[in-house]
């Protein structure tokens, strides 16, 4: 036999072939059962209950592990319940070079009863809500609007009173030392400019005028392709002396904890003063070590419950509220431990 392979390379180049396949059979096998181990045995007990719901609402968040989208799924998640809606977050951004709009396209072609998204301000973008659109699938925006999409509805904050609650808090921390204010923004929202306009406004009519000629208030724009890309951004900022801010304001999460970061990094704790966004556990530790003056912080329980509710009015009258505004909340020492109970009684 072995004389025969010798004699006929070809029969052997293919058994060679079978072998490998069978080898990759296994392991893909054996992959799928390490996979179904690690998912949670709630969402399995979902899966084999094999009940039909009424909806199917899909989220697409930018960023799939984040705190901030996780609490916005759970409080959408429980509010669906009781319309006999189901939600799903989609988006497992290690899992494969999927964007926001390939999510949209995925939504689409599975013929969801309306989507849950932060839009990034693109003509792409805008395609993708107007695909959405005429395949008769609602959209709601969350925490950043697009006007100038066909979405249903936005769930968020007033652009106009967001810069005025930033600058009150801004004018808290500036003192005689301060000579320039950094505010960061991410790319792709429409009203930042409105934003950072009023917020200055609100700055400058608390300063005195001695202060009006010494200080500074800029924004910049982080226009980055990855989370490390903006990291490396924050991280130049805070380490160059004639960029580095006195006073930094951040409006983004992950954002927040870059800048956090760096400042310990770059021995710059006492010398900046950071405000925060949102309520990770990076900076619940940072606010109440008095690292961080402040953070602010929306109501995700209302976030993921005015989503859902929007989604079921539309789809049961036919309309539905334009904008529906969610409480912003800040975050100092003196309330912190109560974020953090919450957060323990949620398990996170």
């Amino acid at each position: 036999m072995e004389q025969q392979d010798k004699k006929n390379p070809q029969k052997r180049t293919v058994y060679l072939a079978l072998a490998g396949l069978a080898l990759v059979v296994l392991m893909t096998i054996l992959g799928w059962r390490a996979y179904i181990r690690t998912i949670q045995k709630d969402e399995w007990e979902e899966l084999g209950s094999q009940r039909e719901y009424k909806s199917h609402y899909v989220i697409i968040p930018d960023d799939y592990t984040s705190p901030l989208w996780q609490d916005i799924y759970r409080s959408a998640k429980t509010a669906a319940e009781a319309s006999d809606a189901y939600v799903e977050l989609l988006g497992d951004w290690e899992a494969g070079d999927y964007t926001p709009l390939s999510y949209m396209d995925i939504a689409i072609a599975a013929k969801a009863d309306g989507i849950i998204i932060r839009p990034d301000g693109t003509a792409n973008m805008r395609d993708a809500i107007a695909r959405a659109d005429a395949a008769g699938i609602p959209v709601v925006t969350v925490i950043d609007d697009d006007t100038a999409s066909s979405r249903k509805s936005f769930v968020g904050f007033n652009n106009y009173q967001l810069g005025a609650a930033y600058g009150q808090q801004i004018l808290s921390c500036v003192d005689g030392d301060t000579r320039k204010i950094t505010v960061l923004f991410k790319s792709g929202n429409s009203g930042n400019e409105l934003i950072f306009q009023n917020l200055k406004t609100v700055i400058e009519n608390g300063l005195s005028a001695e202060q009006k000629k010494n200080v500074e208030i800029q924004s910049l724009t982080i226009r980055a392709q990855s989370t490390f890309d903006a990291e490396e951004v924050i991280r130049d900022l805070i380490h160059e002396e004639d960029t580095r801010p006195d006073i930094l304001v951040c409006m983004d999460e992950t954002d927040s904890e870059s800048a956090y970061n760096a400042m310990v990094d770059y021995n710059q704790v006492g010398d900046i003063d950071i405000i925060g966004y949102y309520q990770s556990e990076t900076i619940l530790d940072a606010i109440e070590k008095g690292i961080v003056p402040m953070a602010f912080t929306l109501d995700t329980e209302q976030m993921g419950q005015y989503c859902v509710e929007a989604l079921e009015e539309y789809r049961t009258m036919g309309y539905t509220s334009n904008y529906m505004s969610v409480d912003l909340n800040v975050i100092t020492q003196q309330n912190v431990e109560a974020y953090r109970d919450t957060q323990e009684r949620q398990g996170r």
